[in-house]
């Protein structure tokens, strides 16, 4: 009896695998990507649900150890889709901007971020074009061949979300062979001088930073882009530190989206008045790019100013708080009108002051 039972078991397994290898997320996961991404053992279980009213999708595929390893979800509107907002924003997007123009990018641990427009649900209350949030992770995708997967993937089920919910308009391309997210290079801070980061080159930067390096992150219709400006290694080894961070956000981010280093109140992403603000945390301008609101932002990074280990804080004096709020605006403005310049927005609106 024992070894019927071992038998038994030996042959329903793979046919359980074939099985939700198949139906999960509808049928839709192309079986040699979801190969490549999966990682080892037997499949557990695949969930779905749908709302069509709502605006809302999700699906996932885990294994017998509930490791997750395709997960989508989709929000077109309301709360939940501001708590996802609001959880991009508090970090460092893009990790990896996307290839061909597709409007998303890669965040953190492998999971790709897309927003397709969603022309035949109506427009937004501001009156831009709706966009469907669809995030798609495939459980830390590390090789090029994985990335390569995950992004196929990701377009793929973007596609299946917004056919499901309505969206109109024309699917999302399908990645080149082999074309995964690009995490940026870091070159050194003169060699920006004519990239989409050269406000480093042409600005006054921290001593600090006089030397150091600027990672770009920065895609041609992307919904988000980063220039970062890192401090000089120092010699003892220490790590890179963030000293100045340029973003420009693409559409309707929420209300309440907060980036690293931007001070304490959030940025004027979503419902609030859309209009430039300067601070001594950030300095944000805005503009309209293929109809779109969108807006750029310059902040001081996390370790500015840098304290030693055990080193007393001492607050800025007025002069100091001052000389920040020049900066960042001269930051922002050079940032803004050369993203203007190259993407043909129009409306720009600066920051005045300090």
């Amino acid at each position: 009896m024992l070894v019927l039972v071992v038998v038994g078991f030996s042959v329903r397994a793979p046919v359980k695998d074939w099985w939700l290898s198949r139906e999960a997320c509808g049928g839709e996961l192309p079986g040699e990507d979801l190969r490549t991404v999966r990682p080892g053992g037997r499949l557990g279980e695949e969930r779905e649900s749908f709302d069509e009213s709502g605006g809302q999708y999700h699906c996932v595929l885990v294994t017998d150890r509930d490791k997750v390893v395709v997960a989508v979800d989709a929000y077109l509107d309301g709360a939940d889709r501001e708590k996802e907002l609001s959880f991009v924003g508090d970090s460092y997007p893009p990790q990896g901007v996307l290839p061909g123009g597709l409007p998303g990018f890669e965040f953190q641990n492998s999971l790709v971020y897309l927003m397709p427009e969603c022309p035949d649900r109506g427009k937004g209350e501001d009156g831009d074009p709706r966009r469907l949030l669809v995030g798609t992770w495939t459980y830390f995708a590390e090789s090029r061949e994985e990335k390569a997967a995950m992004l196929r993937l990701a377009v793929r089920m973007t596609n299946v979300v917004t056919e499901k919910l309505g969206c109109g308009g024309k699917p999302l391309p399908a990645p080149e062979d082999g074309a995964v997210p690009d995490p940026g290079k870091r070159v050194p801070r003169a060699q920006t001088r004519g990239t989409a980061c050269s406000a480093f080159a042409t600005t006054r930067v921290p001593a600090e930073g006089r030397d150091g390096k600027v990672r770009i992150a920065v895609a041609d219709g992307g919904m988000v882009g980063r220039c970062t400006l890192y401090a000089e290694a120092a010699s003892d080894g220490d790590r890179h530190r963030p000293l100045v961070e340029l973003t420009s956000w693409r559409g309707d981010w929420g209300v309440d989206v907060r980036e690293m280093g931007s001070g304490p109140d959030p940025m004027p992403m979503g419902d609030g008045p859309w209009k430039p603000e300067l601070t001594e945390d950030r300095a944000w301008a805005v503009a309209r790019c293929d109809g779109e609101r969108t807006g750029f932002a310059a902040h001081w990074g996390d370790d500015f100013p840098y304290r030693e280990e055990g080193e007393k804080y001492v607050p800025p004096t007025e002069a100091e708080r001052n000389e920040r709020r020049v900066l960042l605006r001269e930051y922002v403005t050079a940032f803004a009108q050369d993203q203007v310049r190259r993407g043909g927005c129009t409306e720009l609106r600066l920051p005045t002051g300090p």
